[in-house]
């Protein structure tokens, strides 16, 4: 989604790691480039929407569709490659980490509702969700720490986080965001909170106000220049 706003614009990737596809993101998120004047990117990591491949829980794969869409916003004329947030949601939260854990490009991003310890997350979690895995991977210890976030954080961080999380999520307990904030703050990130009064946060309408006030306060100013 293009904002009508003439030269290179600031804008917003959007990894899709849940329900609907890349269409149905851009009409939840696509008023962000009129409401911000940026633009607005959505891309379904492989195994979601209607992307090809499996999802394999996350994984390498989806990281390397993450970097992939960077490149390509990266090259456009229209974007500011220097202002490109990223914001994960559900399993596109975990990629969105992932890549924070591999890609300094992303100065700024909004994590929402993310498992971002596998290892921790497997013996809790519950049947249904054990057998989710279990289609997508065969969990052992080496696999899930692969997919976990928190255990491939870089030792030193600059970067502006949002996390956001439901407070009686039954899916991911609200723990898992806690140690993630703890984890980016002690690296150095600026990592700001926000848990909201749901069961689960994806797709909910009270994402969107912290998600706007977010990313207008850390990507819609150009970056100081170095001194």
């Amino acid at each position: 989604m293009r904002s009508a706003e003439p030269g290179r614009l600031p804008a917003v990737l959007v990894l899709n790691g849940g329900e609907g596809d890349a269409r149905r993101c851009v009409a939840q998120n696509g008023d962000l480039a009129a409401i911000l004047g940026i633009q607005v990117a959505c891309v379904s990591i492989p195994g979601y929407g209607q992307s090809s491949g499996p999802s394999r829980l996350v994984g390498p794969q989806a990281v390397e569709a993450a970097r992939h869409a960077l490149d390509l916003l990266a090259q456009r004329d229209d974007i500011d490659p220097n202002r490109i947030a990223v914001w994960g949601v559900a399993d596109g939260a975990v990629a969105a980490g992932l890549l924070m854990d591999y890609d300094k490009r992303p100065r700024s991003l909004i994590l929402q509702s993310g498992t971002y310890d596998m290892v921790k997350a497997w013996p809790e979690a519950a049947l249904g969700t054990k057998l989710r895995m279990l289609r997508q991977v065969w969990p052992s210890r080496r696999v899930l720490k692969e997919r976990s976030v928190i255990a491939n954080l870089p030792h030193k961080l600059d970067c502006n986080v949002l996390i956001m999380h439901g407070e009686r999520d039954r899916l991911t307990p609200v723990r898992q965001a806690v140690k993630l904030a703890d984890e980016l703050r002690a690296r150095g990130a600026h990592v700001s909170t926000r848990l909201l009064p749901d069961r689960e946060s994806r797709y909910r309408p009270s994402a969107k106000q912290p998600a706007e006030t977010f990313l207008r306060d850390t990507i819609l100013e150009p970056p100081a220049p170095a001194s």
